[in-house]
Formats: C-alpha cells, structure tokens, sequence
C-alpha cells in the first residue's frame, strides 16, 4: 500500500511539474508576433553563426556571417542563396521543417502533453512522415534557444540562439524574395 501511495505522488508531482511548465510555454509563444536572434549552427563538425528575424506569419529572413548565405521565407516560398552563386535555390516553406516553428498556431497545439523537462532546457519533439525536429526552450525565460533536426543530406543540424529582440517594428520589404533573387 505504500508502495502504491508512493508512485502516486511521484505522479502527481511529475504531472504537476508539467502542467505548470507547459501553459508558460504557450504563453511566451503567443506574446511574440516576432523575434531577432543569433545563431551558431553545427552541421556535423562545422560550425557556422549569423542572425535570423523570425516573425510567426511563416515569413523568416537569415544571414550567415562567414559564407554570406542567404535564407529567406514569404511565407509561401523559402530561398536559399549562396554568397557566391547568382543562382537561388527556392522550395515552399511548407515542405521543410521550417514549417514547424514559423507558425505559432501551430507550435501551440503541439506543446500541451509534449514538453520534456531537460537537464539544461524544456524539449519539444515533433514527428512527421519525413521529418523529426526537436525545439528547446530556455528553462528560465521560455523562449526558444534552439532546435535539432536531420537535413536533407542525413546530417544531424543544430541550432543555438540567443534572442535579441521580441515584437520589434519590421518592413514586410525585408521578406521580398526579389530583394535577393
């Protein structure tokens, strides 16, 4: 019997836990209409860092310090250019895992009954037929500080942020694709 009694507060508490934390989460997440952050992205060994404007209407604009690569959503369609080539590569924004953190409708219905408490952060893994990735969330502030995926190669891609600025005044101009075609 108190073996039983036991477990059910160990329950209770780990539920509780949850419980709290989730609601936290959702909450931060529908404050922002939009977020700047740097970035360090380690693809296998190599490390590359830029900064990146998210705004949670599927529309992002990044760049990478190094290489001069450019990666930018409207919404519909994501560009991704290369310093060095006048070429741009373009999918739609739907069929890559941006997909998944550029629309806050979205994260929200994902969190409840999904977040894991973390030695460093909260996780949130999302599945789906072609893609895994793995959101962080920062244990203090609840922000996003990172996510893990694989890409289209097999490499395992993470990213680190460290968020600048919420909800800053943006130009739609700066998620023109012509801009950078």
């Amino acid at each position: 019997m108190r073996t039983i009694f036991l477990i059910l507060i160990i329950f209770f508490i780990f539920t509780q836990k949850h419980a709290y934390t989730e609601p936290k989460i959702i909450k931060k997440i529908s404050e922002i209409e939009n977020f700047a952050f740097d970035f360090e992205q380690l693809i296998n060994d190599k490390k590359e860092t830029g900064n990146c404007i998210i705004s949670f209407n599927n529309k992002m604009m990044c760049k990478y310090d190094e290489t001069g690569k450019l990666i930018v959503s409207n919404g519909k369609t994501l560009l991704i250019k290369n310093k060095s080539s006048n070429f741009a590569n373009t999918y739609k924004t739907e069929n890559t895992y941006f997909k998944y953190f550029l629309n806050k409708e979205f994260l929200i219905s994902k969190i409840m009954g999904n977040v894991v408490e973390k030695e460093q952060n909260f996780l949130l893994l999302i599945n789906d037929q072609s893609n895994q990735l793995s959101i962080f969330f920062d244990k203090k502030n609840y922000l996003i500080n990172g996510w893990e995926t694989i890409d289209l190669y097999g490499n395992r891609v993470r990213s680190n942020i460290i968020v600048k600025n919420i909800n800053q005044e943006l130009s739609n101009k700066i998620f023109d694709l012509n801009l950078y075609n």
